[in-house]
């Protein structure tokens, strides 16, 4: 199964590949980890360095995918068989963020400074107003044109209801589509 997870910062895409990965025994591939360099989120890969690691983790029979980097997650769309959008409210993902903050330093075992969170903060709270592959509408687009089965989670009842799907065994042609 080729999974690619997609929404803003908060919205909950590294939980919930983890919790599928656990279930149906898949790696995870975690954008973050490829496109920032080894230890903080405050250096960006060189692009190259970027597509090899992408394309060395396509090679997998299986991956989910996870990510608000849009642009990268798009290099695995053609392979993939379920595409999730956490399309949460900002409010939901600014507290989780804030949680995260509070409760450790560490996010996908990289240290984050107190400035780090508040950039962070400051970004993901224009994921809305921005038009890059990394927004609402970035993701928009790639949701429209993909033509595998997907999912548009906007809650937490959702999100529970795509996890329970994955869970009992989803195959490619029982997810709902939700425009």
């Amino acid at each position: 199964m080729k999974i690619v997870i997609l929404g803003n910062s908060g919205s909950g895409k590294t939980r919930l590949a983890a919790e599928i990965a656990k279930i149906r025994d898949i790696p995870v591939v975690h954008l973050d980890e490829l496109f920032w360099e080894p230890g903080g989120f405050d250096r960006a890969r060189p692009r190259d360095a970027v597509l090899r690691l992408v394309e060395e983790s396509r090679k997998k029979s299986d991956w989910i995918v996870e990510g608000v980097f849009g642009d990268l997650a798009e290099l695995y769309m053609e392979q993939a068989d379920l595409l999730l959008w956490l399309d949460i409210g900002w409010d939901v993902c600014k507290e989780r963020l804030l949680a995260r903050g509070l409760e450790s330093r560490k996010h996908m075992s990289r240290e984050q400074s107190e400035e780090g969170l508040a950039k962070l903060l400051d970004w993901a709270s224009h994921y809305y107003d921005r038009t890059d592959p990394r927004s609402f509408a970035g993701h928009l687009l790639l949701f429209e044109r993909f033509h595998g089965k997907k999912m548009r989670i906007g809650s937490e009842e959702e999100l529970a209801a795509a996890y329970a799907a994955v869970k009992q065994g989803y195959k490619s042609g029982g997810a709902r589509s939700v425009a």
